[in-house]
């Protein structure tokens, strides 16, 4: 009779990446519809036994997918908004980033920005990262408004855009005839709104 041979802690850290990378490929070419536990046990070429130990059931690697896409996602739009130095640059290339993310990827988008889960560790950890990130746009607004401008103020008008900003996207991505809207389209609108709600 054969004796079963544990995994190593290196060996177990592997699987675990390459199961999160599955996930990763599966949500993107083949939607939340097809993400299963068996499907990315599949595309892996393990058991899904292998996967429980990592992870419980598919909402807990869901959720897990959740927050190393919003990690990802504030990684690009950080060096989006680092490649340009005057704040209305760094502006539109993140509307840009934003507006081309929710096209491209509207699985994504929609587990980043419309879901909710119940693991309240991971809803914590995604809420830390976008406070981290919004902050760099706050930062932007500010720079864009008169220096005595009231901070109250400019997080109204930093709720604002990003209520313009998301609402479009989430049309774009659901509704896109029934609104007229194009990538092009979306992307002009929401740049006369944020000219508009800033002066510039």
């Amino acid at each position: 009779m054969a004796v079963r041979v544990s995994a190593t802690p290196a060996e177990g850290t592997a699987l675990r990446d390459r199961i999160i990378d599955a996930a990763s490929k599966v949500f993107i070419e083949e939607g939340y519809e097809s993400f299963s536990m068996r499907r990315v046990a599949q595309e892996v070429g393990c058991s899904q036994m292998a996967m429980y130990r990592h992870f419980a059931n598919k909402e807990a690697l869901t959720q897990h997918l959740c927050s190393e896409l919003y990690s990802r996602f504030a990684t690009k739009m950080n060096r989006e908004i680092e490649a340009a130095s005057d704040p209305r640059e760094q502006l539109h290339r993140f509307i840009a980033a934003l507006i081309r993310f929710a096209t491209s990827y509207p699985d994504h988008y929609s587990l980043i920005f419309l879901e909710r889960h119940t693991n309240p560790e991971e809803n914590s950890e995604r809420e830390q990262l976008g406070k981290e990130f919004i902050q760099k746009i706050h930062g932007i607004v500010r720079s864009l408004l008169d220096a005595d401008t009231p901070d109250s103020v400019v997080q109204t008008k930093l709720r604002q855009l990003l209520t313009c900003l998301h609402g479009t996207a989430a049309l774009l991505i659901a509704h896109p005839k029934a609104y007229g809207l194009t990538r092009q389209k979306a992307l002009d609108d929401v740049e006369a709104t944020f000219r508009g709600l800033l002066g510039y």
